[in-house]
């Protein structure tokens, strides 16, 4: 959101997630952090005792003239500065958690929407929320966005691990779909868990997703979100209906409206031109005083009708078992675990 500077930075044993949200600033500040940024304050205090003997055995031969030594210890004095308390400040000001803890809060934590790159409007942010409280309310599952502006590792796994420690499973039974948007590589994802799994099936995500990317790749993001509203209201209201939009559903509603929107005109066009030709074949024709006046005497005439029975053929083919396994792209929604040890369903790509 606008205002805001947000980062990332949990570091364990078996893995690191980094984000880090753009930061403004002075062309000195960038040289110095660019040589020292990379040192964590702890590094820091164990390098400035090295730093401060090595400036004392340096002054140690210098007796020559007093400028020069007080020249030295002054440019010295001024890098320990530099050392001591630039990178500290860098390091404030690029902290700030997605999340608090590995652990999952019992309760939720954040609100559906998190703008941490500043790709909306305060109206556009403030309309969203209501909409994505209005939906999450009436279909009991937390429909979220989230936006940064980067990110280390798959992004898959940070969609997961915010969904799971920001608290979205205390809500609705741990039902719920995020959407994430990371900025520097243009990449984006979505994360299911509880219901959504199969609410939002992969066939679905696919749906979703391609209603979305003309919008996210000209920039027009509030209409691509608002669309990713939509549909998730549309494939929450399929599955509570006991029809959950995959692979053997009917096709997109949008590919049906145009199907039958076609399939009129183009049945209009055919009658209008076999109308047309009758009528003009009946041009000629005149009307009669009764009935004989249409009949036609000439013909065939049937004097002989038989039945013959020549040969039968019988071809067999086995029944195919539903063993209830998806595997072979029987549709469904593929499932995979996240750090918490949840069970998520999801699909990520770029724009």
């Amino acid at each position: 959101m606008a205002g805001q500077e947000l980062s990332l930075c949990h570091e364990r044993s078996d893995r690191q997630i980094c984000g880090q949200s753009p930061i403004q600033l002075n062309s000195g500040a960038q040289v110095l952090y660019s040589v020292f940024g990379h040192f964590s304050c702890v590094n820091l205090y164990l390098i400035l005792p090295v730093c401060l003997l090595m400036s004392r055995e340096m002054i140690k031969p210098m007796k020559k003239t007093y400028k020069l030594k007080k020249l030295i210890a002054s440019c010295l004095l001024v890098i320990f500065c530099c050392l001591f308390f630039l990178p500290c400040n860098l390091s404030y000001a690029y902290s700030g958690d997605f999340w608090d803890s590995y652990e999952i809060p019992a309760t939720r934590q954040k609100e559906r929407l998190l703008d941490a790159a500043d790709l909306l409007t305060d109206n556009e942010e403030k309309a969203l929320l209501e909409k994505l409280n209005s939906v999450s309310q009436q279909h009991e599952s937390n429909i979220v966005v989230l936006t940064v502006y980067d990110h280390s590792g798959s992004i898959q796994d940070f969609a997961d691990d915010y969904f799971d420690y920001n608290g979205f499973q205390a809500d609705y039974y741990g039902s719920g779909i995020l959407f994430i948007l990371s900025m520097e590589d243009r990449e984006w994802a979505i994360s299911t868990s509880g219901t959504a799994i199969e609410a939002f099936t992969d066939y679905g995500q696919e749906y979703m997703t391609n209603e979305m990317l003309s919008y996210l790749s000209s920039g027009e993001y509030y209409l691509a979100f608002e669309r990713y509203v939509d549909i998730a209201d549309y494939l929450y209201g399929l599955y509570e209906a006991g029809t959950p939009y995959d692979v053997n559903s009917d096709r997109n509603p949008n590919e049906l409206k145009h199907v039958a929107i076609a399939s009129i005109l183009v049945g209009l066009g055919i009658g209008l031109v076999i109308v047309g030709i009758m009528a003009a074949q009946l041009s000629s024709v005149h009307m009669n005083a009764n009935a004989g006046g249409y009949q036609s005497h000439s013909g065939i005439h049937m004097t002989v009708h038989r039945d013959t029975f020549i040969r039968t053929k019988t071809s067999k083919r086995p029944i195919p078992r539903d063993d209830g396994s998806r595997s072979g792209g029987g549709g469904g929604s593929s499932v995979h675990t996240s750090s918490s040890g949840s069970s998520h369903g999801g699909s990520s790509g770029h724009f």
